[in-house]
């Protein structure tokens, strides 16, 4: 299994890799992502590790999906229509040092899959306090702890085994709120209609007003 310092290079290695293959260069990459040139190149060599959503937001703009990023089926699972995945193989959770989160995918398919599935890791002391808004589906189930997930103005109180489906195209984001790191599991369409492909991450959002759902 690898470490978080050897998964950091491989998800940099991937992106590059991908990038080339679409014939695009960094500042194309720059332009559409709204992330300096000279991050995207730290990122590539491995030398910085980023939050889930500037993964999204890069892989769309390249054209892959999120769990192309890491070890998967590839073409064999492809030509046999599934995909399993071990939890002793899986990869390590990979944490996003800006926020204190981490995440962790729980599967790869292949080339264009149409669904992400990853566990998501809310730290017990927040530092991040940001909305996004993207095209698509979301499901978040509670596994572990309590968060508050805020759907536009309004803020939802979750638990273990309680569970929110939304259009991701309303600003959202979760807070941990309970007394130990809360664990999500998300899965996420991110939606690929004609001429959506670099229009859909609309974050960070300004902050709507909040009211607390009953």
């Amino acid at each position: 299994m690898p470490t978080t310092s050897e998964l950091v290079e491989q998800i940099g290695g991937s992106l590059r890799r991908a990038r080339l293959a679409k014939r695009l260069t960094l500042r194309d990459v720059s332009g559409k992502s709204g992330l300096s040139e000279a991050f995207l190149s730290r990122l590539e060599r491995g030398h910085v590790s980023t939050s889930i959503a500037n993964l999204i937001r890069i892989t769309r703009i390249i054209g892959i999906g999120l769990g192309d990023l890491f070890d998967g089926g590839g073409p064999r699972a492809a030509a046999a229509g599934y995909v399993v995945a071990r939890a002793a193989e899986r990869q390590p959770p990979q944490a996003i040092a800006t926020t204190g989160h981490s995440y962790q995918p729980l599967i790869t398919g292949w080339d264009g899959q149409n669904v992400d599935a990853f566990i998501l890791t809310f730290p017990r002391h927040n530092r991040a306090d940001v909305m996004t808004a993207h095209e698509g589906e979301e499901l978040v189930y509670v596994l572990q702890g309590k968060i508050v997930f805020q759907l536009g103005g309004e803020e939802i109180p979750l638990g273990v085994g309680d569970c929110v489906y939304f259009k991701s195209d309303i600003p959202h984001m979760g807070k941990n709120v309970g007394e130990v790191d809360a664990k999500v599991l998300m899965v996420a369409s991110p939606g690929r209609g004609p001429g959506q492909e670099f229009g859909w991450w609309n974050a960070p959002v300004a902050k709507a007003k909040r009211r607390r759902a009953k």
